[in-house]
């Protein structure tokens, strides 16, 4: 797929200097804000990245009622014309993932060397998210420059930790509930490239997701009790036997696959597009055959995740050391990723009860959750709006309604915000994208770059003018 077959008008804010907000991108990119823990984070790297943006952007500072550190968060508040109006909120992330040991020589370039080539601007967070905590501010500079006053106020909230907990941005939403702060839309990362239809049936397809939730997140530890003993006695079965079985009736007793609204609206904005089976015999009446697409979907690779309540058996611990000696106590840990609409309390009885039935000793414990995210709607704030901003500079593309399998730091703010949109305006091309996210040599090209940025000066435009 040729990603430039679907860019447009790209001589759109000529004023826009791609060279000179290249520039400032890659110093954002210089800074290692890898967090680890609260004690052992280097906060130096986190505080020369909020200068930066300080020096960088004097129009947003002049223009902000509010520049707020919150531990180590940033809030910014740019003050509206019209008090009655709820907010825009726009968000990302400061925090980056490190650069496994090891591949360090397999970068092209430094990853926090901050470089920038005739074609792309290098580093880690280039992609995931720095890209659109800089676009986002590069926007607003744009337009504070040109003289524009928003009706809507504008709230930016970076938080310091979407990588591994959120504390950062549950913080922010803690103080912005506490002070009354209402935004009608918000605008987060969510999925990125564009991908071709074949897996839902629409080979011709060019497709991209506008997502209103995201999958929860649950991680439940079994742990099955031994005490040892050499292996010529394996009376009632030893504690990895029964884990094991316990693991192997969870498997059987997974949830079925389902189609909850946003997917049902996915199919039926592809369905004009879709002409091969399994679906193209389906999609004529969505609602009736949902239950057949949902079980036709869960074939598909691409599409499960979509459709099920993911359950990964990923980690198991304390087998013996030797074939003539009997475990001792063995545990193993379950990643599960809850569709929107499936709760977290719900999932848990449900294991703790299949569990119960092949041994009532093994300990269910919860490690982490977080729920799924609210569904919100396609015609609520917003979506439409970004949906043809986002059409008038990728034509040819069909955006649908979905949902992220991963999770962000949206979901924080459901408290104050209505409607969450989740969906990266920087589009680059599947490789890079594939390559970079958390890999080697993580990069985003100029012009990716400056079209994204175009996206969000049409987007804060059309909502505050």
């Amino acid at each position: 797929m040729n990603i430039y077959d679907h860019f447009a008008h790209e001589d759109e804010y000529p004023e826009l200097n791609i060279e000179a907000m290249s520039e400032r991108l890659a110093k954002a990119l210089s800074f290692k804000t890898v967090y680890v823990d609260a004690d052992t984070t280097d906060w130096t790297q986190f505080d020369g990245l909020q200068q930066h943006i300080v020096d960088s952007f004097p129009y947003v500072m002049t223009a902000a009622s509010n520049v707020e550190v919150i531990g180590h968060s940033l809030l910014i508040e740019i003050p509206g014309s019209n008090h009655e109006l709820p907010a825009l909120m726009l968000i990302a992330h400061q925090d980056v993932v490190p650069v496994v040991p090891g591949t360090e020589d397999a970068w092209t370039h430094d990853p926090f060397g901050g470089d920038v080539d005739d074609t792309y601007i290098w580093g880690r967070g280039a992609l995931d998210i720095k890209d659109m905590l800089m676009g986002e501010l590069e926007a607003l500079e744009y337009l504070l420059s040109q003289g524009f006053s928003p009706k809507r106020s504008i709230y930016l909230a970076f938080g310091e930790d979407e990588e591994v907990l959120s504390h950062g941005a549950t913080k922010l939403a803690e103080v912005m509930a506490a002070r009354e702060m209402r935004a009608a839309c918000l605008l987060d990362e969510g999925t990125t490239t564009f991908f071709d239809g074949s897996a839902y049936g629409a080979p011709k397809a060019t497709v991209a997701d506008i997502c209103i939730s995201q999958k929860g997140f649950l991680n439940v530890k079994l742990t099955a009790l031994g005490h040892g003993g050499h292996s010529s006695n394996p009376f009632g079965g030893t504690s990895l036997e029964h884990l094991t079985c316990a693991l192997a009736a969870l498997s059987k007793a997974k949830p079925q696959p389902e189609l909850n609204d946003i997917v049902k609206e996915t199919f039926k904005v592809l369905a004009p597009e879709i002409t091969e089976e399994p679906f193209v015999s389906l999609v004529h009446d969505v609602d009736t055959n949902a239950d057949k697409i949902a079980v036709a979907a869960a074939q598909i690779k691409e599409i499960y995740p979509f459709v099920t309540t993911t359950y990964a058996f990923n980690m198991l611990e304390g087998s013996s050391s030797a074939a003539n000696v009997m475990p001792g106590n063995v545990n193993a840990i379950i990643n599960i990723r809850l569709l929107p609409g499936v709760s977290v309390n719900k999932t848990v009885e449900h294991i703790k009860q299949v569990v119960a039935q092949v041994d009532p000793n093994i300990d269910v414990e919860v490690l982490h959750s977080t729920s799924a995210g609210r569904i919100d709607s396609p015609i609520g704030a917003g979506y439409q709006e970004l949906k043809a901003i986002m059409e008038h500079y990728h034509p040819g593309v069909t955006f649908v309604p979905s949902f992220v399998c991963g999770g962000t730091d949206s979901v924080r703010y459901e408290g104050i915000c209505d409607s969450i949109l989740r969906i990266c305006p920087f589009r680059p091309t599947p490789e890079d994208e594939a390559n970079g996210v958390h890999g080697i040599d993580e990069r985003i090209e100029k012009r990716v770059y400056a079209q994204g940025i175009r996206v969000l000066v049409a987007f804060v435009k059309q909502m505050c003018q």
